[in-house]
């Protein structure tokens, strides 16, 4: 059963965009390739709870806490690019608290179109595991975009169509012109909405030649959205360097890291992303920890977003000698913003690992804050 818990998520994901992916055939949004691509995106979620019973000497006193933050950043031209990601878990509870970090920055030359050198640093640090550090260097292929600004013109094409706006959709000509207004970093969001609306009323399919104020609230409404930035590519590496497990017990071992990524925008309102990556020693290649992760964004009607998320790891002896360790995790949530950047969600976990004899699940509400 745990092991189909990722699958039957995968499936369910896939058959919800094939619909989306249909619609959009005409102009796919990761066709667009804008000359630099950067992304810079701070999500922080968090959660607490305390309750006290009526007895005096506390037994029946409860704490729980948690707080996940995920970053990514990235930029990317047509001959360097540099990424950062990093992801910290800090769980509380009456027997303890424990706290994980996964952080890799990559720097890479593009010695042709896709063809890349990188160099890597990665960190995982945990309390209950240790510390440590990869540092590893090799070639892949592949590249990374950020294509937010033809989701966002795909999307404010359909809200005007949605009020009467625009009597058609608009050629692809016009909305890639439409997402390189909205690409530009100078302009305010103001003189954005102010060329948007002149680029549209070129076309002549605005009744009357006139965007109304319906129309350009609408507009104004998509620019100050907040909506996470939307990464189409993907690339293969292979990587060689060194591995070294500062804590509990200092150890270290020349290393080699297989990393396949995907990431795709089956429609403006939603993101896939996918990563699989192989870790082992050279000199002994038994020993390994492989790590697989998918998710998928959707934004939905009337402020909410539903997440989804799936991840699968086996620790072969790269922790501990003489023992595996294969671990799933699955979670979902629905958000919606109450104020400004703070958002309320609802969340569902379920997790399982070796030696649990059964599988733990949760479900919470939280608060977010999306700092930048």
């Amino acid at each position: 059963m745990n092991r189909t818990m990722c699958r039957t998520l995968v499936v369910t994901l896939v058959a919800v965009s094939l619909p989306a992916v249909a619609q959009q055939a005409t102009l796919s949004i990761c066709d667009y390739e804008p000359p630099e691509s950067r992304i810079s995106d701070l999500g922080i979620q968090g959660s607490f709870n305390w309750s006290d019973g009526p007895y005096a000497d506390g037994r029946n006193r409860a704490l729980s806490a948690s707080l996940v933050a995920d970053y990514q950043g990235l930029f990317s031209s047509e001959a360097f690019g540099r990424v950062l990601n990093a992801h910290t878990e800090v769980l509380g509870t009456n027997d303890g608290w424990t706290a994980d970090l996964s952080a890799a920055g990559s720097l890479r030359t593009f010695l042709t179109s896709n063809l890349f050198g990188v160099g890597v640093v990665g960190i995982d640090a945990s309390t209950r595991t240790g510390l440590g550090v990869d540092l590893t260097g090799g070639v892949g292929t592949g590249r990374f975009r950020d294509v937010s600004p033809l989701a966002q013109a795909i999307r404010i094409q359909d809200a005007l169509l949605d009020i009467g706006e625009l009597q058609a959709p608009a050629p692809n000509d016009t909305l890639l012109g439409l997402a390189q207004i909205l690409g530009e970093d100078g302009p305010t969001d103001d003189e954005k909405v102010v060329r948007l609306a002149e680029r549209l009323i070129a076309t002549e399919l605005v009744p009357g030649n006139e965007i109304g104020i319906r129309g350009l609230l609408a507009i104004e409404e998509i620019l100050q959205s907040g909506a996470e930035a939307r990464l189409c590519g993907r690339d293969v590496q292979a990587r060689l360097g060194a591995s070294a497990i500062l804590l509990p017990e200092f150890s270290l071992a020349a290393t080699g890291i297989l990393l396949v990524r995907f990431a795709a925008v089956p429609d403006p309102v939603s993101q896939f992303d996918s990563s699989a990556q192989a870790k082992f020693r050279l000199a002994r290649p038994e020993e390994m920890s492989i790590e697989a992760n998918v998710s998928y964004v959707r934004l939905l009607p009337d402020g909410w977003t539903a997440r989804a998320s799936c991840r699968m790891s086996i620790d072969r002896m790269w922790t501990v000698p003489d023992a595996t360790v294969v671990s799933y995790a699955a979670s979902g949530s629905l958000t919606t913003k109450v104020f400004g950047s703070v958002g309320l969600s609802l969340v569902g976990n379920a997790q399982y690992s070796t030696g649990d004899e059964a599988m733990t699940l949760s479900l919470a509400v939280h608060l977010e804050a999306d700092l930048f």
